[in-house]
């Protein structure tokens, strides 16, 4: 059976199969002579549905396009490992990652539907999700729709596991990170962690959060030792002109605070136009600094 260009298939890499081998003519891993291949002669790769026993490691790269359906990897990072930042990077489709998504010093990415979630391979080889982790340098990435199923601790493997959602980055901060949809159905420490300028969600859903431990853990970027082990739904902090539209933090079965409103630039606000709970307002239930910039227009109690 003959592929068509792009077609992962085509190239000798296969859902469910063994891809871990070197491609005979490059003597190069078959997924880096596909990536190759596609940024020198500009064609979209298509991984068909299934599990590809694969990390997608994007260092350095440029104008590449992906169409998923369904394909689950372990990890995608896109990053600057090989000198120059990645760059007008497109991920269309659903795209299921079983460890991590993340990047640093890349710009223009664009991600249709990201699912995180721990698959039942790596449950039984003992590792769980480190969510998603939009580092320093990031500037202008779209998600569409993001779901992280959970966020794990318990070992010094998740260290530096923080978040479901973070990102952060010290002195260079993500700018222009644009989400329309967010839900974290369960973290083992916070369940979003932002800095930055210019970022915004549309809708964020946390249905539960600090639902581990803090030992092994690691400091957080732009925070003070020790607050990071203070977990919370939501937690802005160095967040100037960014928005939500809508936030829904459920805290019943959650250990924290809901909200923590961490410093910012008061010439810069950040916004949360709609705030909905699931216990009725009290003031203790946020922990807010005497500097924040964070504003909450309307808040709602739901079911």
């Amino acid at each position: 059976m003959e592929f068509k260009v792009g077609d992962s298939r085509r190239y000798g890499i296969f859902p469910d199969s063994l891809n871990n081998r070197l491609n005979p003519k490059t003597n190069k891993p078959l997924l880096t002579s596909l990536l190759d291949c596609a940024e020198k002669n500009q064609f979209e790769i298509e991984f068909i549905e299934g599990f590809y026993d694969l990390n997608l490691i994007l260092d350095s790269r440029k104008n590449l396009s992906f169409k998923f359906n369904n394909s689950e990897f372990k990890l995608a990072h896109i990053t600057n490992e090989k000198g120059a930042r990645s760059e007008h990077i497109n991920f269309k489709g659903k795209l299921i990652l079983s460890d991590s998504f993340g990047s640093y010093y890349s710009d223009h990415i664009t991600v249709d539907s990201l699912i995180i979630k721990t698959s039942t391979r790596k449950s039984l080889e003992g590792r769980k999700s480190r969510g998603c982790h939009i580092y320093k340098g990031t500037n202008n990435l779209h998600i569409n729709y993001l779901k992280i199923q959970n966020l794990a601790s318990g070992s010094e493997v998740y260290e530096n596991n923080h978040a479901a959602l973070a990102i952060d980055g010290l002195r260079e901060n993500p700018t222009y990170i644009t989400i329309d949809e967010a839900i974290i159905e369960s973290s083992d420490r916070h369940g979003v962690y932002i800095t930055g300028s210019q970022n915004s969600i549309k809708k964020l859903k946390i249905n539960s959060y600090g639902q581990g431990t803090t030992v092994y853990m690691s400091g957080m970027q732009d925070s003070d030792r020790g607050e990071e082990r203070v977990l919370s739904g939501l937690w802005i902090n160095r967040c100037n002109d960014c928005q939500f539209d809508e936030v829904e933090i459920h805290t019943k079965n959650s250990k924290g605070f809901p909200l923590k409103l961490d410093e910012g630039d008061a010439s810069r606000p950040t916004f949360i136009k709609l705030l909905k709970m699931d216990v009725p307002y009290k003031d203790e239930l946020i922990l807010d600094d005497i500097l924040t910039n964070v504003l909450v227009k309307k808040i709602e109690l739901v079911d």
